[in-house]
C-alpha cells in the first residue's frame, strides 16, 4: 500500500495497493479535472473505464460482465462489472472504475474471479422463502435518530420506531436456514443510577487530565457534526523516523496524545481517548473508580440520573475501569445511546469516554409506548417485503471461502432499504442507497 498526499491538505492525495505479485488492486484520487467542463457521454467514459482495467488485465473481457452504472451524487459515474453465475452477480469479484464526467479516474478496485462456487442441488419458489422469512417476523420498538444523510426525510432527530426483525435475514436457495445465524441477546437488567459519592468541582480538562498551559494543540479537522483538535506536550513528540511504515504513520500522529471530539453547535464533548503512558501512584478501587465516572457524566449531564441507567456488568484489570450506561426511557431501547468511560485506576483520571449520538433532552418528549400498533407496522413491511435470489459469499474459518445461493429480503418499489416504521404515524422509513 502506498500513499501520498497533497502538501498543504492532508485530506488530499493517492492511495495505491497492489497484490504480492504487483498487479494494481485499488486506486484512490482525487479528481483534478472539473466535472463541468467538456462532459463525455456514458459510452465514452465506459470505453475509457474499460482500455484502464484491460491495461491492468488484459483478459478482463473473457471473465467478467457488465453490471450497472451508478451516477454518484458529485457526479460522478461508478462502471461495475463482475464475475457472474446463473446470471447472477458474485458480490466481491470483478472490478470497478469510477471516473469523472471529464473522463478522469479517480477509482479504481479490482476484485478478481470467484474461485469456489457451491451451486444448490434444488431452488425453493420464490413464494415459499418469503413465507418462511416472514414466519416470526417481530417489530421491535426502539428511538433512533433518523439522519439525514443516511434516510429519506431524515430529520436528524430522534424518533420512536418499528424496526422489523426477521428470525433469519436470509435463507439458502434449498430452502434451509443457514447455520451462522446469530443467538438472541438476552437484555441485561439497567440499574438506576444515584448521585456520586463525592462531589466535584473539577472541569472537563482536569477529568481528563489535560493542561493545556502544558499542552499544545497539534491538529484540528472539522468532522461534519464535530470538531477533533490532539494534544500534546513538547517533551512528548515522537522522533522522526526515516520507515514509511503505516504502524510508523499512526505512531508519529498518536503517541503521547489527546484526542477530543466536541459537538459543533452545542459544544458538548462527545468523545476523547488517551494514548497518553499514564501510571500514577493511586490504587483505586472499583467502586471509587466507578463514582468518577458518575462524576464526569453528571459533570456532562447534571440530570444523568433521569436519562441514564447503568449496565451492571462492571469490568476492570490492574490499571483500568470499564463503565456502560444506556439512555432509558420507559424500557425502550435507544440506539446509539450508550456511554462508555474508562477510569485509569492509578491517576483517576479519565482515560476514554464515548457519548450518547442523541442528546438526552431530546428524547423526553418522545412517548413511552408506540401509538401504531405491531400488527399494523407488520401489515405495512410485509407489503413492501420480497425477495430474490443472491450469491453471498460464506467465509469459514480455516477453510476456503465459498459462495452459495440464497434469498436475500429486497424492496423492489422502494427507493431503497425499508429500514424503519414511524411508531406514531405509520411513515414508512428508507434508507437511501449509498453505494
Amino acid at each position: 500500500m502506498f500513499l501520498w498526499k497533497e502538501p498543504n491538505d492532508d485530506d488530499k492525495g493517492i492511495w495505491i495497493e497492489l497484490d504480492k505479485d504487483s498487479h494494481l488492486i485499488k486506486l484512490a484520487k482525487d479528481a483534478i479535472s472539473d466535472n463541468k467542463e467538456s462532459p463525455l457521454s456514458n459510452e465514452q467514459l465506459k470505453e475509457i473505464s474499460l482500455h484502464f482495467a484491460l491495461e491492468h488485465y488484459p483478459e478482463t473481457l473473457k471473465f467478467f460482465t457488465f453490471e450497472k452504472i451508478d451516477e454518484l451524487t458529485n457526479g460522478d459515474l461508478r462502471f461495475t462489472f463482475n464475475h457472474e453465475k446463473l446470471e447472477l452477480p458474485l458480490p466481491n469479484t470483478g472490478f470497478s472504475v469510477r471516473i469523472t464526467k471529464a473522463g478522469e479516474i479517480v477509482d479504481f478496485r479490482y476484485d478478481g474471479i470467484a474461485k469456489k462456487i457451491v451451486s444448490p442441488e434444488k431452488i425453493i419458489n420464490k413464494e415459499e422463502a418469503k413465507r418462511t422469512l416472514l414466519n416470526e417476523l417481530e417489530m421491535e420498538p426502539m428511538i433512533t435518530v433518523l439522519s439525514k444523510g443516511i434516510y429519506e426525510n431524515g430529520d436528524d432527530l430522534p424518533h420512536l420506531v418499528f424496526e422489523p426483525n426477521l428470525r433469519f435475514h436470509q435463507l439458502l436457495a434449498n430452502g434451509t436456514a443457514p447455520q451462522f445465524e446469530q443467538e438472541v441477546d438476552t437484555p441485561k437488567q439497567l440499574v438506576p443510577l444515584a448521585k456520586p459519592i463525592k462531589t466535584s468541582t473539577k472541569d472537563i480538562d482536569a477529568f481528563i487530565g489535560l493542561d493545556r498551559s502544558a499542552f499544545k494543540l497539534i491538529r484540528e479537522q472539522d468532522m461534519g457534526d464535530v470538531i477533533g483538535t490532539v494534544w500534546r506536550m513538547d517533551e512528548d513528540e515522537p522522533e522522526k523516523v526515516s520507515s514509511r511504515s503505516l504502524n510508523d504513520f499512526f505512531q508519529q500522529r498518536n503517541d503521547h496524545t489527546i484526542k477530543l471530539q466536541v459537538d459543533k453547535n452545542s459544544k458538548q464533548l462527545k468523545g476523547m481517548f488517551s494514548f497518553l503512558e499514564r501510571e500514577g501512584d493511586l490504587q483505586l478501587s472499583l467502586a471509587e473508580c466507578e463514582d468518577i465516572a458518575l462524576q464526569f457524566l453528571y459533570h456532562l449531564y447534571p440530570k444523568t440520573d433521569q436519562y441514564f441507567r447503568m449496565k451492571p456488568d462492571r469490568q476492570a484489570d490492574e490499571t483500568s475501569a470499564w463503565f456502560h450506561f444506556e439512555l432509558y426511557h420507559g424500557g425502550i431501547h435507544v440506539r446509539f445511546g450508550f456511554v462508555s468511560i474508562t477510569v485509569n485506576r492509578t491517576t483517576g483520571h479519565i482515560d476514554q469516554y464515548l457519548g450518547p449520538e442523541i442528546h438526552p433532552e431530546l428524547i423526553t418528549s418522545l412517548p413511552l409506548e408506540p401509538t401504531v400498533s405491531e400488527e399494523k407496522a407488520k401489515q405495512l413491511f410485509t407489503r413492501f417485503f420480497d425477495v430474490e435470489l443472491q450469491w453471498e459469499k460464506e467465509y469459514v474459518e480455516d477453510s476456503e471461502d465459498y459462495y452459495q445461493l440464497v434469498y436475500k429480503p429486497v424492496s423492489p418499489n422502494l427507493t431503497g432499504k425499508l429500514a424503519f416504521i414511524e411508531a406514531v404515524n405509520s411513515e414508512i422509513i428508507v434508507e437511501k442507497d449509498l453505494y
